[in-house]
């Protein structure tokens, strides 16, 4: 990975952040630092992304991740499906230090890499669960506040353990680029199955370099079990 200068990126998450309502400490700025080497150092070796440059994960994989965060609760259980190298979970964790998070992710290198990070950052409440979605009925999870989805393939996967998992009134939040209302309307079909509903669907463009991104959040329905 290609690396770039500290202060640089350390300015560019916090101002990308503010944009987004999330204001980093300097411990959690210190965090996010030791994060990106461990990425840089572990990327080639696991083919943990495929963005090379430092300054281009502060902003395509830091600050996206953290474009979320003002839509979840400060404290529930989170579920994030298909982690990989850890987004967005870790940098959410990262901002909200009392919320525990769940990071799935079927593929044991990266499981190994996630377990890796948590050490590492000195993290606590975050439990690396190594499954495939299909298989998480089978774990004895807690009912969660939210689900969340990042570049995730299996969206009816995702809707089903949603369904499963999230407590009434939960939300399962689905981050996508620029075609999420294509998504949205492929998936349409799934929601009621999954006693879930659509409830808002979120256009932006990450700071600094314009890139379009769709948020939609489905809400599971109250009262359904």
């Amino acid at each position: 990975m290609s690396v770039t200068d500290p202060a640089n990126n350390e300015r560019l998450l916090i101002s990308g952040s503010r944009s987004f309502d999330v204001e980093l400490s300097p411990l959690q700025t210190g965090a996010f630092a030791r994060y990106l080497s461990l990425l840089s150092f572990w990327s080639t070796r696991l083919n943990l992304t495929a963005i090379r440059e430092e300054e281009s994960v502060v902003r395509l994989h830091f600050i996206d991740s953290l474009s979320v965060v003002r839509l979840l609760s400060p404290a529930g259980n989170l579920l994030d499906v298909g982690s990989g190298a850890g987004f967005p979970g870790i940098p959410i964790k990262l901002a909200l230090p009392d919320k525990p998070v769940y990071l799935v992710e079927p593929r044991r290198k990266r499981a190994n890499f996630l377990r890796h990070v948590t050490r590492e950052l000195k993290l606590t409440g975050v439990h690396v669960i190594e499954n495939r979605v299909e298989s998480l009925a089978d774990d004895e999870l807690p009912a969660m506040a939210e689900t969340i989805a990042r570049g995730f393939s299996d969206l009816p996967g995702f809707l089903r353990v949603s369904g499963d998992l999230l407590a009434s009134g939960g939300v399962a939040v689905l981050m996508q680029g620029p075609k999420g209302s294509t998504v949205l309307d492929e998936i349409r079909s799934h929601l009621p199955d999954c006693g879930l509903s659509a409830q808002r669907s979120i256009r932006f463009e990450l700071p600094f370099g314009g890139e379009r991104r769709t948020v939609l959040t489905f809400q599971r329905s109250c009262g359904s079990e």
